[in-house]
Protein backbone atom coordinates (compact mmCIF):
# COMPACT_ATOMS: atom_id res chain seq x y z
CA UNK A 1 0.00 0.00 0.00
CA UNK A 2 1.31 3.27 -1.00
CA UNK A 3 1.26 6.00 1.52
CA UNK A 4 -1.64 8.20 -0.56
CA UNK A 5 -3.51 4.89 -0.31
CA UNK A 6 -2.85 5.04 3.55
CA UNK A 7 -3.65 8.48 4.00
CA UNK A 8 -6.77 8.55 1.94
CA UNK A 9 -7.50 5.28 4.41
CA UNK A 10 -6.64 6.87 7.47
CA UNK A 11 -8.83 9.91 6.70
CA UNK A 12 -11.84 8.01 6.14
CA UNK A 13 -11.31 6.44 9.34
CA UNK A 14 -10.48 9.53 11.00
CA UNK A 15 -13.24 11.33 9.77
CA UNK A 16 -16.42 8.67 10.03
CA UNK A 17 -16.87 9.40 13.14
CA UNK A 18 -17.00 13.37 12.33
CA UNK A 19 -20.34 15.58 11.96
CA UNK A 20 -18.57 16.93 8.54
CA UNK A 21 -19.46 14.86 5.72
CA UNK A 22 -16.16 12.63 5.05
CA UNK A 23 -16.83 10.90 1.50
CA UNK A 24 -16.74 15.00 0.42
CA UNK A 25 -13.90 15.48 2.22
CA UNK A 26 -11.87 12.23 0.52
CA UNK A 27 -13.36 13.23 -2.51
CA UNK A 28 -11.71 16.67 -2.99
CA UNK A 29 -8.55 15.09 -1.82
CA UNK A 30 -8.59 12.64 -4.57
CA UNK A 31 -9.20 15.60 -7.15
CA UNK A 32 -6.35 17.25 -5.64
CA UNK A 33 -3.94 18.13 -7.43
CA UNK A 34 -2.03 15.87 -5.74
CA UNK A 35 -3.70 13.05 -6.93
CA UNK A 36 -5.09 13.86 -10.66
CA UNK A 37 -3.31 12.17 -13.06
CA UNK A 38 -1.32 9.55 -11.41
CA UNK A 39 -3.82 6.56 -12.38
CA UNK A 40 -3.29 7.54 -16.04
CA UNK A 41 0.58 8.41 -15.94
CA UNK A 42 0.66 4.56 -13.84
CA UNK A 43 -0.78 3.10 -16.87
CA UNK A 44 0.92 3.83 -19.38
CA UNK A 45 4.62 2.73 -18.07
CA UNK A 46 2.93 0.17 -15.23
CA UNK A 47 4.82 2.08 -12.59
CA UNK A 48 4.86 0.92 -9.18
CA UNK A 49 4.83 4.18 -7.67
CA UNK A 50 4.85 8.07 -8.89
CA UNK A 51 5.85 11.65 -6.89
CA UNK A 52 4.96 15.23 -8.11
CA UNK A 53 6.55 18.14 -7.40
CA UNK A 54 4.94 21.83 -8.70
CA UNK A 55 7.46 24.57 -8.42
CA UNK A 56 6.74 28.21 -9.34
CA UNK A 57 8.36 31.21 -9.25
CA UNK A 58 6.60 34.33 -10.19
CA UNK A 59 9.47 36.73 -9.69
CA UNK A 60 11.42 34.96 -12.63
CA UNK A 61 8.52 33.64 -14.49
CA UNK A 62 9.56 30.22 -14.22
CA UNK A 63 7.59 27.49 -13.21
CA UNK A 64 8.57 23.05 -13.72
CA UNK A 65 6.50 20.21 -12.82
CA UNK A 66 8.97 17.53 -11.57
CA UNK A 67 7.38 13.82 -12.05
CA UNK A 68 9.52 10.58 -10.52
CA UNK A 69 8.12 7.46 -12.43
CA UNK A 70 9.34 4.25 -10.32
CA UNK A 71 10.09 0.74 -11.38
CA UNK A 72 7.80 0.28 -14.44
CA UNK A 73 7.02 -2.71 -15.48
CA UNK A 74 6.04 -1.96 -19.27
CA UNK A 75 8.23 -4.30 -21.23
CA UNK A 76 9.37 -1.85 -24.13
CA UNK A 77 9.70 0.92 -21.32
CA UNK A 78 13.85 1.15 -21.87
CA UNK A 79 13.60 0.48 -25.27
CA UNK A 80 11.50 3.05 -25.79
CA UNK A 81 11.81 5.67 -23.05
CA UNK A 82 11.64 8.81 -24.52
CA UNK A 83 8.40 8.35 -26.31
CA UNK A 84 6.93 7.35 -23.07
CA UNK A 85 8.04 9.63 -21.06
CA UNK A 86 6.58 12.10 -23.39
CA UNK A 87 3.36 9.90 -23.35
CA UNK A 88 3.33 10.01 -19.37
CA UNK A 89 3.84 13.94 -19.87
CA UNK A 90 1.22 14.67 -22.38
CA UNK A 91 -1.35 12.45 -19.77
CA UNK A 92 -0.26 14.49 -16.40
CA UNK A 93 -0.54 17.99 -18.08
CA UNK A 94 -3.81 16.60 -19.38
CA UNK A 95 -5.33 15.37 -16.44
CA UNK A 96 -3.93 18.25 -13.99
CA UNK A 97 -4.60 20.77 -16.23
CA UNK A 98 -1.10 22.41 -15.82
CA UNK A 99 -1.13 23.98 -18.74
CA UNK A 100 0.34 27.12 -16.93
CA UNK A 101 3.50 26.10 -15.91
CA UNK A 102 6.55 26.00 -18.31
CA UNK A 103 8.11 22.63 -18.54
CA UNK A 104 7.77 19.41 -17.00
CA UNK A 105 10.71 17.27 -16.62
CA UNK A 106 10.19 13.32 -16.47
CA UNK A 107 12.27 11.30 -14.29
CA UNK A 108 12.60 7.40 -14.91
CA UNK A 109 14.01 5.60 -11.76
CA UNK A 110 14.66 1.98 -11.12
CA UNK A 111 15.48 0.92 -7.90
CA UNK A 112 16.89 -2.11 -6.21
CA UNK A 113 14.43 -4.75 -5.07
CA UNK A 114 16.41 -6.09 -1.96
CA UNK A 115 17.42 -1.94 -1.38
CA UNK A 116 14.65 0.25 -2.27
CA UNK A 117 15.77 3.08 -1.73
CA UNK A 118 19.13 2.07 -3.63
CA UNK A 119 18.60 3.65 -7.13
CA UNK A 120 20.15 1.09 -9.80
CA UNK A 121 18.99 3.18 -12.84
CA UNK A 122 17.52 6.97 -13.70
CA UNK A 123 17.26 8.91 -16.81
CA UNK A 124 15.52 12.25 -17.58
CA UNK A 125 13.39 13.99 -20.40
CA UNK A 126 12.28 17.52 -20.45
CA UNK A 127 9.48 18.70 -22.00
CA UNK A 128 7.55 22.23 -22.90
CA UNK A 129 4.21 22.49 -21.64
CA UNK A 130 3.04 24.57 -24.57
CA UNK A 131 4.39 21.99 -27.09
CA UNK A 132 2.68 19.00 -25.26
CA UNK A 133 -0.57 20.68 -25.32
CA UNK A 134 -0.51 21.83 -28.85
CA UNK A 135 -0.62 18.30 -29.64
Amino acid sequence: MNKFSFLILFLAYFLSGCSCNPEALIELIANSSMFKGQGEVMAIGHFNRIEANFQKNLSEQQSKIELRLYNGKLPELYENEANIARKCAKAYIEATESQDYKEIEIFIIKTSEEIPPQTLYQSSYLFEVASLSEE
